[in-house]
């Protein structure tokens, strides 16, 4: 074998074993890769059950404000129940608080409740996206809870207000008649 022959073996040797450099390096590369775009999927993963555990949070917290202001209500109209009709019929133009507000409130309670339904049978098959938009909505949603619960607070304690007032007036007119009628009889 001449000089050029074993040169030439010598280059294809090397060809070869670059090549074979060149797969293998190919094979690792791609391993990385779909290494990476795993370990980005499952973070991706993560975030969005983040994300979704924090709005049932921010849905439930929700629906237990609804829920005390549900209760304070029927609390109330419990109490005004047991009044006798006079106490009752001087309180006739409060009583939105239950014909209104009382509504109002169970209907957002039960939005929290199929809105929570909704969210925690979702599959990471939702896209970023749509629980962001589910995220702003919700948050509008509680913002006009908000709006609701302290209309319903400032009700309750003008109506408390009102039925002490009530209360007395019909006390007072009680035991001015007693007196009326001594003095008539006189």
């Amino acid at each position: 074998m001449d000089l050029p022959t074993v040169l030439s073996v010598v280059a294809l040797v090397v060809s070869i074993g670059s090549v074979a450099v060149t797969v293998w390096a190919t094979g690792i590369s791609k391993r990385s890769h779909e290494h990476a775009i795993n370990v980005q999927e499952r973070s991706d993963q993560k975030e969005f059950e983040r994300l979704r555990s924090e709005l049932l949070n921010q849905i439930s917290d929700s629906r237990s404000a609804n829920e005390k202001s549900r209760i304070e209500i029927g609390t109330l109209q419990a109490n005004f129940r047991a009044e006798c009709p006079a106490v009752q019929a001087l309180m006739v133009n409060y009583v939105v608080l239950f014909t209104e507000f009382l509504p109002k409130v169970e209907q957002a309670t039960h939005q929290c409740d199929e809105l929570w339904n909704h969210v925690s049978s979702w599959t990471n098959e939702k896209s970023h996206a749509e629980l962001m938009q589910a995220r702003a909505t919700l948050y509008r949603s509680l913002k006009d809870d908000e709006v609701v619960q302290q209309s319903v607070a400032y009700t309750v304690s003008v109506f408390n207000t009102k039925l002490e007032l009530a209360k007395q007036q019909l006390l007072l007119s009680r035991s001015e008649a007693p007196a009326v009628d001594k003095a008539e009889r006189q």
